[in-house]
């Protein structure tokens, strides 16, 4: 399964911030700012930043994570610590996150709408074998995202429509649903985001998955989730 398309709301009055943040900032080549949305391709994936009239007053925000390369994660976190803010540990101050039962690190900023962006490494996938400075084309796409509401409604959707399972964790806690390196992460809201404790929220979601055949949906969450299975 890999992430091809994922279509966020932002608020209208950001997207130009939302624009600079990513080609300016981050380096992101190919940025393209319309009336509407901001797109921005990183890797296998467009995250679409679409602006609506409930965005403006809902302020929504989002947790993702973009994958890097298993063996370019020091690179990158040094990469990282040049161009934006990367956020800390509350108990210990860190900014690596070392998630050994998955072996893999990841750390975390903010853009300007207030996501929760993670970029992680697994040691075990897709190893580049380049040395030197780290360059965000290297990025792969997105790794995670978070979908926050019924977690097991959410899950049996998933399942019933698109033949995606639970892989990792639990459905009352945090589920992880489709494969390691490439996952739906399943929360109940007002449960804290990594590492600011952030209660996750619930906005609309609408993914193209590559690898997957079928279509579904949780209406009352705003998750549209489409399989493109060519």
């Amino acid at each position: 399964m890999r992430f091809s398309e994922v279509r966020l709301r932002a608020p209208a009055t950001l997207l130009a911030d939302l624009a600079r943040f990513y080609a300016d900032r981050l380096g992101v080549t190919g940025v393209e700012h319309e009336a509407s949305e901001v797109v921005v391709p990183i890797g296998e994936t467009r995250v679409v930043f679409a602006a609506d009239a409930d965005a403006d007053a809902d302020e929504p925000f989002y947790h993702f994570a973009l994958l890097a390369p298993g063996d370019r994660f020091e690179a990158a976190h040094a990469w990282a610590r040049e161009v934006v803010d990367v956020l800390p540990n509350a108990a210990s101050g860190a900014t690596v996150f070392d998630f050994a039962f998955w072996s893999a690190e990841a750390f975390y900023f903010h853009d300007p709408a207030g996501n929760i962006v993670e970029v992680i490494a697994h040691r075990s996938l897709e190893a580049s074998d380049r040395t030197g400075p780290f360059a965000v084309t290297e990025l792969l796409g997105l790794s995670e995202l978070g979908l926050a509401g019924n977690t097991a409604s959410t899950a049996s959707v998933l399942e019933r429509e698109l033949g995606l399972s639970v892989w990792d964790g639990t459905i009352s806690e945090l589920a992880f649903v489709g494969e390691k390196g490439r996952t739906l992460i399943l929360s109940p809201a007002g449960r804290p985001w990594l590492p600011t404790g952030r209660p996750a929220e619930t906005h609309p979601v609408e993914v193209v998955l590559h690898g997957v055949a079928g279509e579904a949906s949780v209406p009352e969450l705003g998750f549209r989730i489409r399989g493109a299975a060519d």
